[in-house]
């Protein structure tokens, strides 16, 4: 007999489940009989073990011991197979949780990282759009570095905090930047394809790109909100090519509109659109300004034929040929003037030009209120007479123009309209007087016209300094200045310019009104120091708020770049906004071309907005 240990358990099973065995028969129990187990015995039967083929005693016994040995190790075996079942079943229930949990995770982190479904919908609301994800580590950035070393030139590559910091924002600019709100670095592009390269490389490591070119926007168009890096345009400052007997003249961003004004003038041809001084083709571009000029002339969406620009990705698009008009396709090249560097970067341009003006001359006159100056540009202007440009400057800016003393004379320091007349010498003449008639019906209290070009040239000059005459007015480093403007219906000028005054004389701030008034357009330049800055703020929003409830709009030459942008909806809309934020993700699906400006890229946060 073995005596090999069997558990209990199991010792139970054996007696309790039947087994079936060649050797073992079980017979059905009854109530009086318990179970009886039959085996063969070593006894005979009454036959001889040779004739019933009964085996011998020995191999009964030979036979019992083995069948009950393999029964152990069957059972042994069958014990063994359900404890590792149960450790299995154990290890399962933990396990099974943590590969789900893995799995599950890494399907939305794939999700994630996989484009979606496309969006069907005409327009992008902003809290259906997915803020954009830049990549402004400083491993990232080094990288890009040597890429743009590569492109450009080491001596083209500027990280100086001097260079970032100046092309990061400007004194006369409306938006203050934030501390941390500076370049990574500096990149001066000698051509098209170099910032073609340049873009690719952005590209490739979504890194933010901001487009520079004059800096003397002033509604924080340039500001580094985003980081990343500023293509300057300054080494691309040519006339490629002028074609003086068709009147159009190929230049790149960084020429200047004096410059180009001087270079014409000498095939007798001119460019009206006269922005403030220092600006140049791609920024004016950008902000699709104007100028005095506008009232006569048009404004820069007037006077650009086509376009060469450099896309988010790198593409080279160039928008149209030559000709003065065409009808083939969609207007791409009006797409991008005023887009001010959000689609593209313009980096040559085909300009209409005209002929210089025969004769020129400048009328000025001062009236008792700014109300009464306005009444006579409504007046001029209604009876359609032919002036070249009529601007107005009210007394705090002309006694800031006399403060400065950068003018050869002395002015009257009273609400002062400056007219420009062109054409020939009898028409000019006829012009100045027929608007001397509107102006004494208006009650004017004086009126001049210059009777020679070096007259001309020193009456106009005060116009021209006013930005710089304000500034000059500033106590300290401290004290900033807030330019903006907006234009309304030429008839609701006199109003909103007379309410205008009246709000910024109650604020106790020093501020001047000018501006362009001959196609509603005018400016307020307002002094204020950091504590003073909501005030201001105050000011700006009533006066923007005021020209919208006129049906005008938030800018009418200066563009919208951060100050601006959330006055878009009021004036033209959320479904108008909707369908520019749209437009922004097909040209720029990444984002990185002067990201959150113009619209919103992402929900602002909480109190950024002004309560309307």
């Amino acid at each position: 007999m073995s005596s090999k240990f069997i558990p209990r358990q199991l010792l139970r099973r054996q007696l309790c489940q039947p087994i079936q065995r060649h050797s073992i028969t079980l017979l059905p129990p009854t109530t009086t009989q318990s179970i009886i187990v039959a085996r063969s015995y070593a006894t005979p039967t009454g036959k001889d073990d040779k004739e019933g083929g009964n085996p011998s005693f020995r191999g009964q016994v030979y036979q019992s011991t083995n069948e009950r040995v393999q029964r152990e190790r069957a059972e042994e075996e069958r014990f063994a197979r359900y404890r590792e079942a149960q450790k299995s079943r154990s290890s399962a229930g933990i396990v099974v949780p943590i590969v789900l949990a893995v799995g599950i995770f890494g399907g939305w982190m794939l999700g994630r990282q996989q484009p979606g479904e496309p969006s069907n919908l005409s327009t992008a609301p902003l809290g259906q759009t997915v803020p954009p994800k830049h990549d402004t580590a400083p491993a990232t950035l080094q990288a890009a570095w040597s890429d743009f070393k590569a492109i450009v030139g080491e001596e083209n590559v500027s990280t100086q905090a001097s260079d970032t910091k100046a092309h990061s924002g400007s004194e006369w600019s409306s938006y203050t930047p934030k501390e941390h709100e500076v370049y990574f670095c500096v990149i001066k592009p000698g051509s098209t394809e170099d910032v073609s390269e340049i873009m690719k490389v952005c590209h490739k490591r979504r890194i933010p790109v901001t487009a520079y070119s004059g800096g003397t926007s002033l509604e924080g168009h340039f500001a580094a909100n985003h980081g990343g890096v500023c293509i300057d345009f300054s080494r691309m400052d040519k006339i490629l090519a002028m074609h003086a007997k068709d009147m159009d003249v190929v230049v790149q961003p960084a020429v200047g509109w004096e410059l180009l004004n001087e270079e014409l003038g000498k095939e007798g041809l001119f460019f009206p659109p006269d922005p403030g001084p220092g600006a140049q083709i791609g920024g004016m571009i950008g902000t699709g300004c104007s100028g005095t000029n506008a009232y006569r002339y048009g404004t820069m969406k007037d006077w650009v034929l086509s376009v060469t620009v450099v896309m988010a990705d790198g593409t080279i698009v160039k928008t149209k040929q030559r000709p003065r008009k065409s009808s083939a396709g969609y207007d791409l090249t009006r797409t991008f003037v005023g887009s001010e560097g959000t689609l593209g970067l313009v980096c040559e341009a085909t300009l209409k030009v005209t002929p210089k003006p025969q004769n020129t001359s400048v009328a000025v006159c001062t009236f008792p209120t700014i109300r009464s100056a306005a009444d006579c540009v409504f007046r001029v202007v209604g009876a359609g007479v032919p002036i070249a440009a009529v601007e107005i400057l009210d007394d705090v800016q002309m006694k800031c123009i006399n403060d400065v003393g950068r003018t050869e004379r002395k002015w009257e320091e009273a609400p002062t309209l400056f007219f420009k007349f062109a054409g020939t010498p009898s028409s000019v003449k006829e012009h100045i007087s027929i608007v001397r008639d509107h102006a004494k019906k208006a009650g004017n209290k004086t009126f001049e016209f210059a009777r020679n070009a070096e007259e001309c040239e020193e009456l106009w000059e005060a116009r021209k300094e006013a930005l710089w005459s304000v500034m000059a007015q500033r106590k300290d480093d401290t004290d900033h200045v807030w330019t903006t403007d907006v234009a309304v219906p030429i008839s609701r000028l006199p109003d909103i310019i007379d309410e205008t005054k009246a709000d910024i004389s109650k604020s106790g701030l020093t501020g001047a009104i000018v501006g362009h008034v001959g196609d509603g357009n005018f400016h307020a330049i307002i002094l204020y120091n950091d504590k003073e800055h909501d005030i201001a703020d105050a000011l700006v929003h009533q006066m923007v708020k005021r020209a919208i409830e006129m049906e005008g709009t938030a800018t009418g030459e200066h563009g919208v770049g951060l100050i601006k942008r959330d006055y878009l909806q009021h004036e033209i809309g959320e479904n108008a906004v909707d369908l520019m934020r749209k437009m922004k993700q097909a040209f720029d699906p990444l984002c990185l071309l002067n990201c959150d400006k113009v619209v919103r890229a992402q929900m602002p946060k909480p109190g950024e907005v002004q309560e309307w």
